[in-house]
Protein backbone atom coordinates (compact mmCIF):
# COMPACT_ATOMS: atom_id res chain seq x y z
CA UNK A 1 0.00 0.00 0.00
CA UNK A 2 1.35 3.53 -0.86
CA UNK A 3 2.50 5.76 2.27
CA UNK A 4 -0.21 8.50 1.41
CA UNK A 5 -2.73 5.64 1.10
CA UNK A 6 -1.82 4.83 4.72
CA UNK A 7 -2.99 8.28 5.99
CA UNK A 8 -6.32 7.99 4.48
CA UNK A 9 -7.06 4.04 5.34
CA UNK A 10 -6.13 5.24 9.02
CA UNK A 11 -8.58 8.15 8.75
CA UNK A 12 -11.15 6.13 7.21
CA UNK A 13 -10.64 3.75 9.80
CA UNK A 14 -10.67 5.90 13.01
CA UNK A 15 -13.96 7.91 11.69
CA UNK A 16 -15.80 4.70 11.00
CA UNK A 17 -14.87 3.82 14.65
CA UNK A 18 -15.18 7.03 16.49
CA UNK A 19 -19.20 6.69 14.51
CA UNK A 20 -19.59 3.55 14.77
CA UNK A 21 -20.28 3.23 10.97
CA UNK A 22 -19.07 0.61 8.24
CA UNK A 23 -16.58 1.47 5.63
CA UNK A 24 -15.17 0.16 1.99
CA UNK A 25 -11.53 -0.29 2.29
CA UNK A 26 -9.61 -3.25 1.02
CA UNK A 27 -7.90 -4.08 4.41
CA UNK A 28 -6.47 -7.29 2.24
CA UNK A 29 -4.25 -5.01 0.25
CA UNK A 30 -2.42 -4.64 3.22
CA UNK A 31 1.39 -6.40 2.84
CA UNK A 32 2.93 -6.62 6.18
CA UNK A 33 2.32 -6.91 9.93
CA UNK A 34 4.50 -4.00 9.97
CA UNK A 35 2.48 -1.83 7.68
CA UNK A 36 -0.83 -3.34 9.69
CA UNK A 37 0.44 -2.11 12.51
CA UNK A 38 1.86 1.13 11.32
CA UNK A 39 -1.96 1.80 9.56
CA UNK A 40 -3.47 1.11 13.68
CA UNK A 41 -0.93 3.17 15.25
CA UNK A 42 -2.06 6.45 12.99
CA UNK A 43 -5.88 5.57 12.91
CA UNK A 44 -5.65 4.75 17.16
CA UNK A 45 -3.40 8.52 17.07
CA UNK A 46 -6.57 10.18 14.64
CA UNK A 47 -9.31 8.67 17.24
CA UNK A 48 -7.78 11.47 19.71
CA UNK A 49 -8.85 9.03 23.06
CA UNK A 50 -6.60 8.12 25.84
CA UNK A 51 -4.65 5.01 25.66
CA UNK A 52 -5.30 3.36 28.94
CA UNK A 53 -3.93 0.01 27.77
CA UNK A 54 -3.72 -2.79 25.43
CA UNK A 55 -5.99 -5.84 23.90
CA UNK A 56 -4.98 -9.04 23.13
CA UNK A 57 -7.05 -11.45 20.46
CA UNK A 58 -6.43 -14.63 19.52
CA UNK A 59 -4.89 -15.76 22.10
CA UNK A 60 -6.22 -19.13 22.04
CA UNK A 61 -6.57 -21.60 19.48
CA UNK A 62 -10.11 -21.47 19.45
CA UNK A 63 -10.50 -17.81 19.18
CA UNK A 64 -7.96 -18.14 16.65
CA UNK A 65 -9.63 -20.40 14.55
CA UNK A 66 -12.95 -18.32 14.70
CA UNK A 67 -10.92 -15.26 13.46
CA UNK A 68 -9.36 -16.84 11.06
CA UNK A 69 -5.56 -15.45 12.89
CA UNK A 70 -2.53 -17.89 12.83
CA UNK A 71 -1.55 -15.87 15.72
CA UNK A 72 -2.24 -13.75 18.56
CA UNK A 73 -2.78 -9.73 17.42
CA UNK A 74 -3.20 -6.96 19.62
CA UNK A 75 -4.01 -3.40 19.63
CA UNK A 76 -4.75 -0.14 22.16
CA UNK A 77 -7.52 0.38 24.15
CA UNK A 78 -9.16 3.64 24.23
CA UNK A 79 -10.47 5.04 27.76
CA UNK A 80 -13.54 5.81 26.16
CA UNK A 81 -14.30 2.23 25.22
CA UNK A 82 -12.49 0.50 28.81
CA UNK A 83 -15.34 0.18 30.69
CA UNK A 84 -16.11 -0.27 34.60
CA UNK A 85 -19.13 -2.46 36.08
CA UNK A 86 -21.28 -2.27 32.81
CA UNK A 87 -24.52 -3.96 32.83
CA UNK A 88 -25.89 -3.15 29.18
CA UNK A 89 -23.93 -2.76 26.00
CA UNK A 90 -25.21 -1.54 22.86
CA UNK A 91 -23.35 -3.63 20.35
CA UNK A 92 -22.71 -1.84 17.22
CA UNK A 93 -22.66 -2.23 13.76
CA UNK A 94 -20.22 -5.15 12.91
CA UNK A 95 -19.78 -6.57 15.99
CA UNK A 96 -18.32 -9.82 15.75
CA UNK A 97 -19.13 -11.40 19.16
CA UNK A 98 -17.87 -11.51 22.76
CA UNK A 99 -14.61 -13.17 24.73
CA UNK A 100 -14.35 -13.60 28.02
CA UNK A 101 -11.21 -12.60 29.69
CA UNK A 102 -8.84 -11.34 32.17
CA UNK A 103 -7.81 -7.60 32.75
CA UNK A 104 -4.43 -7.60 34.50
CA UNK A 105 -3.54 -3.93 35.55
CA UNK A 106 -0.15 -3.48 35.94
CA UNK A 107 2.28 -2.30 39.05
CA UNK A 108 5.41 -1.00 37.44
CA UNK A 109 6.85 -0.43 33.96
CA UNK A 110 7.45 -4.30 32.43
CA UNK A 111 10.10 -4.97 31.81
CA UNK A 112 11.97 -2.71 33.45
CA UNK A 113 15.59 -1.81 32.57
CA UNK A 114 17.78 -4.64 31.91
CA UNK A 115 15.02 -7.38 33.18
CA UNK A 116 14.32 -10.31 31.56
CA UNK A 117 10.96 -11.06 30.11
CA UNK A 118 9.11 -14.05 31.44
CA UNK A 119 5.83 -15.04 32.89
CA UNK A 120 7.81 -14.70 36.37
CA UNK A 121 8.71 -11.34 36.05
CA UNK A 122 5.26 -10.63 34.46
CA UNK A 123 3.75 -12.23 37.81
CA UNK A 124 6.02 -9.08 40.04
CA UNK A 125 4.99 -6.68 37.73
CA UNK A 126 0.94 -7.31 38.31
CA UNK A 127 -1.19 -5.15 40.25
CA UNK A 128 -4.29 -6.96 40.06
CA UNK A 129 -7.14 -8.51 37.83
CA UNK A 130 -10.69 -7.91 36.64
CA UNK A 131 -12.81 -10.49 34.87
CA UNK A 132 -14.11 -9.21 31.26
CA UNK A 133 -15.71 -9.50 28.08
CA UNK A 134 -14.47 -8.31 25.57
CA UNK A 135 -16.59 -7.16 22.60
CA UNK A 136 -15.16 -7.41 19.04
CA UNK A 137 -16.29 -6.41 15.90
CA UNK A 138 -15.09 -5.08 11.93
CA UNK A 139 -15.11 -1.42 10.52
CA UNK A 140 -15.84 -2.88 7.39
CA UNK A 141 -18.64 -3.88 5.37
CA UNK A 142 -16.63 -7.23 4.08
CA UNK A 143 -15.04 -9.49 6.43
CA UNK A 144 -11.64 -10.18 5.66
CA UNK A 145 -9.37 -13.31 6.91
CA UNK A 146 -6.03 -12.65 7.96
CA UNK A 147 -3.52 -11.34 10.45
CA UNK A 148 -3.00 -8.10 8.66
CA UNK A 149 -6.58 -7.36 8.11
CA UNK A 150 -7.48 -7.61 11.78
CA UNK A 151 -4.11 -5.88 12.71
CA UNK A 152 -5.31 -2.40 10.93
CA UNK A 153 -8.93 -2.30 12.22
CA UNK A 154 -8.16 -1.60 15.84
CA UNK A 155 -7.04 -5.78 15.93
CA UNK A 156 -11.11 -6.17 15.89
CA UNK A 157 -11.40 -4.24 19.41
CA UNK A 158 -14.32 -2.68 19.75
CA UNK A 159 -14.51 -2.79 23.83
CA UNK A 160 -13.80 -3.91 26.91
CA UNK A 161 -16.50 -4.82 29.83
CA UNK A 162 -14.17 -4.73 33.31
CA UNK A 163 -15.91 -6.98 36.29
CA UNK A 164 -15.01 -6.20 39.82
CA UNK A 165 -11.20 -5.32 40.54
CA UNK A 166 -9.70 -8.25 42.59
CA UNK A 167 -6.29 -7.15 44.16
CA UNK A 168 -5.41 -10.23 45.72
CA UNK A 169 -5.09 -13.63 43.93
CA UNK A 170 -2.12 -16.36 43.78
CA UNK A 171 -1.26 -16.13 39.69
CA UNK A 172 -0.32 -20.32 40.37
CA UNK A 173 -3.64 -20.98 41.02
CA UNK A 174 -4.83 -19.56 37.56
CA UNK A 175 -3.62 -22.63 35.99
CA UNK A 176 -7.01 -24.27 37.84
CA UNK A 177 -9.11 -22.16 37.02
CA UNK A 178 -12.29 -23.02 34.46
CA UNK A 179 -14.11 -19.78 33.34
CA UNK A 180 -18.37 -20.92 32.82
CA UNK A 181 -20.06 -19.11 30.19
CA UNK A 182 -23.64 -18.46 30.95
CA UNK A 183 -26.12 -17.36 28.46
CA UNK A 184 -29.98 -16.82 30.16
CA UNK A 185 -28.38 -18.98 32.62
CA UNK A 186 -27.57 -21.37 30.63
CA UNK A 187 -23.96 -23.23 30.86
CA UNK A 188 -23.02 -22.32 27.23
CA UNK A 189 -19.23 -22.55 27.03
CA UNK A 190 -16.72 -23.22 29.73
CA UNK A 191 -13.03 -23.13 28.92
CA UNK A 192 -9.77 -23.21 30.81
CA UNK A 193 -7.63 -20.00 31.66
CA UNK A 194 -4.57 -22.09 30.13
CA UNK A 195 -6.11 -22.07 26.62
CA UNK A 196 -4.18 -18.47 26.34
CA UNK A 197 -1.04 -19.43 25.60
CA UNK A 198 -0.45 -21.60 28.31
CA UNK A 199 -1.06 -19.80 31.06
CA UNK A 200 -2.85 -15.91 31.22
CA UNK A 201 0.46 -14.24 32.15
CA UNK A 202 2.03 -15.22 29.42
CA UNK A 203 -0.07 -12.73 27.26
CA UNK A 204 1.94 -10.13 29.29
CA UNK A 205 4.74 -11.27 28.37
CA UNK A 206 3.97 -11.80 24.50
CA UNK A 207 2.86 -8.54 24.90
CA UNK A 208 5.92 -7.28 26.15
CA UNK A 209 7.92 -9.03 23.89
CA UNK A 210 6.36 -7.20 20.74
CA UNK A 211 6.73 -4.01 22.24
CA UNK A 212 9.91 -3.73 23.51
CA UNK A 213 10.59 -4.81 19.56
CA UNK A 214 9.55 -1.12 19.05
CA UNK A 215 11.24 0.43 22.13
CA UNK A 216 8.18 0.19 24.23
CA UNK A 217 7.16 -1.07 27.46
CA UNK A 218 3.82 -1.57 30.01
CA UNK A 219 3.74 1.48 32.12
CA UNK A 220 2.26 1.79 35.73
CA UNK A 221 -1.67 1.28 35.72
CA UNK A 222 -2.19 -0.36 31.99
CA UNK A 223 -4.93 -2.47 31.74
CA UNK A 224 -3.87 -5.48 29.34
CA UNK A 225 -6.75 -7.49 28.21
CA UNK A 226 -5.57 -11.33 27.83
CA UNK A 227 -7.88 -12.37 24.79
CA UNK A 228 -10.36 -14.93 25.58
CA UNK A 229 -10.43 -18.27 27.36
CA UNK A 230 -13.02 -19.79 25.15
CA UNK A 231 -13.82 -19.81 21.47
CA UNK A 232 -15.35 -15.91 20.27
CA UNK A 233 -19.54 -16.18 21.68
CA UNK A 234 -21.33 -14.95 19.68
CA UNK A 235 -24.15 -12.31 20.98
CA UNK A 236 -27.22 -10.46 19.58
CA UNK A 237 -29.39 -8.07 21.33
CA UNK A 238 -31.57 -8.79 23.96
CA UNK A 239 -29.62 -11.50 25.41
CA UNK A 240 -27.97 -11.63 28.84
CA UNK A 241 -24.17 -13.11 29.00
CA UNK A 242 -22.49 -13.85 31.89
CA UNK A 243 -19.05 -15.30 32.60
CA UNK A 244 -17.92 -16.78 36.12
CA UNK A 245 -14.34 -16.55 36.60
CA UNK A 246 -14.01 -18.51 39.89
CA UNK A 247 -11.94 -16.80 42.73
CA UNK A 248 -11.60 -13.67 40.07
CA UNK A 249 -14.90 -13.27 40.53
CA UNK A 250 -18.09 -12.95 37.70
CA UNK A 251 -18.94 -10.26 35.43
CA UNK A 252 -22.33 -9.69 33.45
CA UNK A 253 -23.99 -7.81 30.56
CA UNK A 254 -26.98 -7.27 28.42
CA UNK A 255 -26.54 -6.84 25.10
CA UNK A 256 -28.70 -3.85 23.43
Amino acid sequence: MYFELKDKTAEILARSRRREQLCDLPLDLIASEEEAYGIQAIAADALGFERTGYALIGSSESSRRALGLTQPVFSEIPASVLIMGVKQFRLPPGAIGAQCEFVFRMLRPFPEAGEAISREAAASAVLGCHPAIGILGRRTHQSFAGNNAAIVDFGLHVATLCGPYADEFDVERMTDINVNVFLFGQTMFAGPATSILGHPLEALVWLANKLSAHGKRLEPNDLIATGSCTTILRVLPGQHLAADFGPFGQVDCIFS
